[in-house]
């Protein structure tokens, strides 16, 4: 049992809670933007619904590594994403956006985003829009409509979308490792060291 004693070490209770904490951020990161996106595409997007989920989609028909590199160029000091807030104005020196939480949890929320749009958007897409009608007859305004109708509706789907994003970024390891560099330590780092280590 001596190999399972080491497992209860206080090191690793730190690296569980830093990717449980990591998980929840990413999710809830991910429900924020999915929800309001797959209900602009159901409610808004009339015949360019297939269209805004191709082009929501078609990123991840290419390499998932290929993703993460193309980040590098966004958040290096001479990046887009320094060029742009500089350009505005925001900063004057460039910011290192590269080997931070902040790109971890950027890089997390863009890799996960689809498996929360696709089960709101499923759900949103079956929603009865009659009962949006029925709701506004009945007085509510469309914020009361949002809390007592849509959102009861659609919880499983918001359920099933949240933990599609959880569980696989409570184990993620490639992108805290090439993008947050040794500075962040989480559950897939550790498993892949451990792994790495005895092979």
């Amino acid at each position: 049992l001596q190999n399972f004693s080491s497992l209860f070490a206080p090191f690793h209770f730190v690296i569980i809670l830093n990717s449980i904490l990591l998980a929840l951020l990413t999710a809830l990161l991910c429900l924020l933007i999915a929800y309001p996106l797959a209900h602009f595409i159901v409610f808004r997007g009339g015949r360019y619904k297939t269209t805004f989920l191709f082009f929501l989609i078609v990123p991840f028909w290419t390499n998932f590594l290929l993703h993460v590199y193309a980040w590098f160029f966004v958040l290096e000091r001479e990046g887009f994403l320094n060029n742009f807030i500089i350009a505005l104005g925001v900063v004057k020196e460039p910011i290192h956006f590269l080997n931070s939480l902040f790109a971890i949890v950027l890089m997390m929320v863009y890799c996960y985003l689809p498996f929360m749009v696709l089960p709101i958007f499923s759900a949103l897409e079956r929603f009865d829009h009659y009962l949006l009608e029925v709701s506004h007859d009945l007085g509510a305004t469309k914020r009361q409509t949002f809390f007592n109708v849509m959102l009861p509706l659609t919880f499983p789907s918001i359920k099933a979308g949240f933990f599609l994003v959880l569980i696989p970024a409570f184990g993620e390891f490639i992108i805290p490792e090439l993008v947050g560099g040794d500075k962040h330590y989480f559950v897939g780092n550790a498993v892949s060291h451990y792994l790495l280590g005895e092979t």
